[in-house]
């Protein structure tokens, strides 16, 4: 995969794993915002009720307490005389209540008379209404003191709520007061409290009752809801139409002996999905136009690297061919900057070292400079077989007398070029040139195996190369050879900053002084080198001789041909 497709891959998650974490981390603080925002309603709600209802109560109390006051309704109540209503409503003020009912302590609830001022329903209804007060007054013990809540449903579908208070007289109990409110009364102050996303209606006897709430609300609330039991308040939530709602159960008569009742409010989540939609669509605008526009960066950025890289690609290139001039533009950042000059000072370094090389190669070598570069000589020696050849030119004083100088070495030039093209066939290394004289290693500083073979041979073809430049040349010239086999020592002999590699050891003057005694055309060995060589040379053995240098005469041998003897 190449940089850019990397770099694109990684913009990509990067943005989009930042836009989905965004968008997350978004959309649960919306909810979060919005569920608080529906519990406030709903403590709203329920505190405006709350307060309500007990004011309502307190009403109640002074109701009841008026009526304990009264002896004639307290002898009629004793009596169970429905004229007991009569007498209440002369006491009771009905303003805020819709009906009112007594019951007796002895014969239970009281029927109205008919056309009396207690709120009386028709006969149906007025059943149903007797019906549901009996239950809760048997239920009430004597000794209670404290106002109960309750819900009647009249009319198949009219809610009223009921506070009922115990009328006492001292310590004895002798009735009970039953007042009435529709619960339309209080709705509106619900609906004040509740905001425009927020409906209302009472759950009773498993009927949910109220205008606060569409049908089909009614209708999922009765399926899904589950009542609290004892419990003052629960949640639940549910989908209609693909749209989220929650809502609120608040049990209205917790500890009452009427039938529990709650007030059921459930709340819209349309709104906030509606957010949540259109803060998904603007995130995902965003994030996408982040990720255009990121991609757009790295793509420019990735073609700003992308250029230099492909050029550094094409300067190694170049500079593996052997280019080594090849130079790279500064780049327009810090980092391609430095690696650019990097780049430049290397192969400035590599030109040098192989101008040096070029150099050290002309005046040594090229293995002995190659082991040089490597740091394989130091300064110093060590002892290595060796067979060392002496070739120089016969007659060279007078070839040179008289001459321009410049014409002397370009015979010279010649001369040696052609000798030292037939060294390297032999693997032989040059150690110098010495006038018109050749020092030739074999074995040193490294070997290839038949180093004393492969001096002959060399010798050999050297002398033929030589016959052949005569046949073309004005000025013939003649080469002697002396060639000696032995331990020496080979290594860089000098100063720390200027040392020659070369040898040093009785055979390197041994063959230095048979090359002075061999003639034009003549290669002479000695007895070492012959004994490697002898089976298939063919060597002619000569008197000893007297050499400058040496104690005693030192046996020789001319080399005659290449088939052995």
């Amino acid at each position: 995969m190449t940089f850019r497709a990397k770099l694109q891959q990684a913009i990509l998650v990067v943005v989009a794993g930042t836009t989905v974490a965004v968008l997350i981390v978004a959309q649960t603080q919306n909810s979060a915002s919005y569920r608080r925002m529906v519990d406030r309603l709903f403590r709203q709600q329920m505190d405006t009720f709350r307060r309500e209802q007990e004011a309502q109560l307190m009403v109640a109390r002074k109701q009841a307490t008026r009526l304990a006051d009264s002896v004639r309704l307290f002898a009629a109540l004793e009596e169970g005389d429905p004229e007991t209503y009569n007498v209440a409503v002369d006491e009771l003020r009905l303003a805020e209540f819709d009906f009112f009912r007594l019951a007796s302590s002895q014969t239970g609830l009281m029927p109205p008379p008919e056309g009396s001022r207690t709120g009386r329903f028709d006969d149906e209804e007025e059943a149903a209404l007797t019906s549901q007060l009996e239950q809760a007054a048997k239920s009430m013990p004597e000794t209670e003191d404290e106002a109960q809540v309750g819900f009647v449903i009249i009319g198949g579908g009219r809610l009223y709520r009921v506070l009922a208070m115990q009328i006492r007289k001292f310590d004895q109990t002798v009735g009970t007061l039953f007042l009435g409110q529709s619960v339309n009364r209080f709705m509106p102050s619900l609906i004040a409290a509740e905001g425009p996303q927020m409906q209302s209606a009472f759950w009773t006897q498993g009927q949910v009752l109220g205008e606060g709430l569409p049908q089909s609300l009614k209708e999922q609330v009765t399926t899904t809801a589950k009542p609290p039991g004892d419990q003052e308040q629960t949640e639940f939530s549910f989908q209609i139409d693909g749209i989220d709602h929650r809502a609120h159960l608040h049990r209205l008569n917790l500890g009452s002996h009427f039938q529990p009742a709650w007030l059921v409010s459930v709340f819209s989540l349309a709104d906030l999905q509606t957010q949540q939609r259109t803060l998904l669509w603007r995130v995902i605008g965003i994030g996408s136009l982040a990720l255009l526009l990121a991609s757009l960066a790295g793509a420019y950025f990735a073609g700003q690297l992308a250029k230099p890289i492909r050029e550094l690609v094409l300067a190694t290139d170049a500079v593996r061919a052997g280019n080594l001039k090849v130079r790279l533009e500064r780049g327009r950042t810090d980092e391609l900057a430095a690696l650019t000059e990097s780049f430049n000072h290397m192969t400035e370094g590599l030109e040098l070292k192989e101008r040096y090389h070029s150099v050290l190669s002309m005046v040594a070598d090229a293995r002995v400079a190659e082991q040089l570069m490597a740091g394989n000589i130091q300064l110093g020696g060590e002892l290595r077989e060796v067979t060392v050849i002496f070739c120089d030119i016969r007659g060279y004083t007078a070839l040179s007398a008289g001459r321009d100088p410049r014409e002397v070495i370009a015979i010279l030039n010649e001369h040696m070029g052609a000798l030292t093209r037939v060294v390297y066939r032999w693997h032989g290394v040059i150690n110098q040139f010495a006038g018109d004289a050749i020092m030739i290693l074999f074995g040193a500083p490294t070997t290839h195996g038949q180093d004393a073979q492969n001096a002959v041979h060399c010798a050999l073809e050297m002398i033929t190369e030589r016959e052949r430049l005569n046949a073309q040349s004005d000025e013939p010239l003649g080469i002697g050879i002396g060639i000696a086999t032995g331990t020496v020592v080979a290594g860089c002999i000098g100063a720390e900053n200027r040392a020659d590699y070369t040898v040093v050891g009785e055979h390197v003057n041994l063959a230095a002084r048979l090359c002075s005694s061999a003639a034009a055309g003549e290669i002479i060995v000695d007895a070492a080198t012959q004994n490697l060589v002898s089976k298939w040379l063919q060597t002619q053995p000569l008197e000893p001789l007297k050499l400058k240098g040496f104690a005693t005469a030192v046996t020789a041998y001319r080399i005659l041909s290449t088939q052995p003897s």
